[in-house]
């Protein structure tokens, strides 16, 4: 809501969501969430992003000329790795949680390795199956 209201006074408000991130409080842990499953799949710290890599989706978006198309809508720092060109400092690129490519490979990735990377789940979809009541 905020997005749309801002836009008329060429304001960007975006929603913006990292991947795992490998945060000191993560990397702490990493040897406890390695040995945890979400939904049936294993955690693996060492694939995250490194914290420098939502920073430098955030300067990517400080440089888009057309930022206010934006406005209102949710990015994923993978996303934006995507589509301006920018790698994580280990020179790796991430998978968006949207890209059937990633979704797959957490259960079969076998099947994984023959599907595009630029085939994506609509966010329409991802919030459809986000419970909204606890």
């Amino acid at each position: 809501m905020c997005g749309r209201e801002l836009k008329k006074h060429n304001v960007t408000c975006l929603s913006l969501w990292p991947g795992l991130v490998q945060t000191e409080h993560i990397v702490a842990g990493a040897e406890k969430i390695n040995n945890t499953k979400v939904n049936g799949v294993a955690m693996n710290v060492s694939q995250a992003e490194t914290v420098e890599y939502p920073g430098r989706a955030i300067v990517a978006l400080m440089n888009d000329k057309n930022l206010i198309q934006k406005a209102g809508k949710t990015v994923t720092t993978a996303d934006l790795g995507a589509e301006f060109g920018f790698t994580d400092v280990n020179g790796r690129s991430h998978l968006s949680m949207r890209c059937l490519k990633f979704s797959i490979g957490l259960r079969l990735p076998w099947l994984a390795s023959i599907i595009p990377s630029f085939i994506k789940v609509p966010w329409s979809v991802i919030l459809a199956g986000c419970h909204h009541y606890y």
